[in-house]
């Protein structure tokens, strides 16, 4: 059912809504249209740029406006993608982004805006890294301003980064840093089925199971209230019956059940985000290490050994389940519970349950799958990961406690 809601009930959101069963051709231009915005850039998907009409049908329905147009963005939101497009919006006058396609997209496309109202015109790589605290990776909100270019973003993936007043890109040495600023979320944020089944399906379940991990690790982590459980108690069920559903949809060509599935994951990993964005409850080990696991981390040993893994969450949350079960054992009995209730399992232990949850979406299980073997590898991983943002919250284990994790994941 088509509902139109604000994003999240915060201090800076108001104006700032989202459209559930969007219909991106219509409500695209009627966005536009109510801004007075007429000077446009699309960053939007190559797949769906080359390989469907979607994007020509978009073009078609704009028309009347004056269009820009950038095709592709790297993988974790490269540092020369955002300044390409901060620099067309500051170069051409640009009044409003459309972002379609990955959260990569999305990410650039928040930075972007929230930089081309903070550098000056033609900003360098060494201009965005001396905003950023480097011992932590974090870029504001003190220093970045507010956005004033509009973003639209039609998103075909379910990383739920467009929920986020924060963002992440990757700087040149393979660091993912983050932006941040209170009005840094986009102005609309359309949720099309249709568009999103254009997805790769295994990018697609990589990206849900990233945001079951945004659930298991707020109910694992202490600050964990009863208002924040409670909200997770009815909402992983969604996500979880969505992908299944989605997969299943895949599996018979059946699209009335892939397009059921999409919407379900689609309200499943906005409210997967709601605990951090809302109370603050941050992420732990699985999403630390995730965060290093996807970026390009080149060894001497092995060029891109371990480089654009795109099921880091897939394969790490098991593994932190088991390393943390002593510390977590409450939590996990909740998750426990509600994997074996959806889905009919019967599982003892909830590092089981997700792992078998993994395997029945056909996503891969162990580093090993994806190459990642080496003991070089999990060192530089390791490394990475204590000095994430999330090392900050002091909600990571020590360099052995990841290696253990990682160890254990291998």
């Amino acid at each position: 059912m088509r509902q139109r809601i604000k994003q999240l009930d915060l201090d800076g959101r108001e104006g700032h809504d989202a459209i559930f069963e969007a219909s991106y051709l219509d409500d695209i231009p009627a966005a536009l249209e109510a801004w007075g915005a007429s000077h446009i850039l699309l960053v939007v998907s190559t797949t769906l740029d080359t390989n469907t009409s979607m994007i020509r049908d978009l073009e078609a329905r704009l028309s009347d406006c004056v269009l820009q147009k950038k095709t592709g963005v790297g993988s974790h939101s490269p540092y020369r993608d955002i300044m390409d497009i901060a620099h067309t919006i500051q170069s051409q006058g640009i009044q409003a982004v459309i972002s379609i396609g990955s959260g990569s997209y999305s990410d650039a496309c928040k930075i972007a805006v929230m930089l081309s109202a903070t550098l000056p015109a033609g900003f360098g790589t060494d201009d965005m890294e001396a905003l950023v605290d480097q011992v932590y990776g974090l870029a504001g909100p003190d220093g970045i301003k507010a956005p004033t270019t509009k973003l639209i973003c039609v998103p075909t993936s379910l990383s739920a980064g467009e929920w986020n007043h924060y963002a992440s890109g990757t700087n040149a040495q393979g660091k993912k840093q983050h932006f941040v600023h209170p009005e840094g979320s986009p102005s609309l944020i359309l949720m099309d089925p249709r568009i999103a089944s254009t997805m790769p399906s295994h990018l697609w379940l990589a990206s849900g199971v990233r945001a079951v991990d945004h659930f298991v690790e707020t109910l694992c982590n202490p600050e964990c209230h009863e208002e924040a459980t409670e909200h997770i108690k009815k909402a992983l069920p969604i996500l979880i019956r969505g992908l299944k559903d989605y997969h299943t949809g895949q599996e018979k060509h059946d699209e009335e059940e892939l397009l059921k599935g999409i919407s379900e994951c689609q309200r499943g990993s906005r409210d997967a985000l709601l605990p951090f964005i809302q109370w603050k409850i941050p992420m732990g080990p699985s999403h630390a290490i995730g965060h290093q696991l996807t970026t390009n981390h080149r060894t001497s040993a092995q060029q891109g050994s371990v480089a654009g893994v795109q099921h880091g969450n897939c394969i790490i949350l098991p593994a932190t389940l088991r390393y943390t079960k002593p510390q977590t054992a409450a939590a996990q009995e909740i998750i426990l519970d509600i994997f074996n209730s959806v889905l009919g399992f019967q599982e003892t232990e909830a590092a089981d349950a997700m792992l078998r949850f993994v395997q029945l979406l056909g996503m891969p299980s162990r580093l090993s799958e994806v190459n990642v073997t080496s003991d070089e590898q999990l060192h530089k991983i390791a490394d990475m990961t204590l000095t994430d943002v999330l090392a900050e919250k002091g909600n990571l284990p020590d360099r052995a406690g990841v290696l253990q994790i990682l160890e254990l994941a291998r």
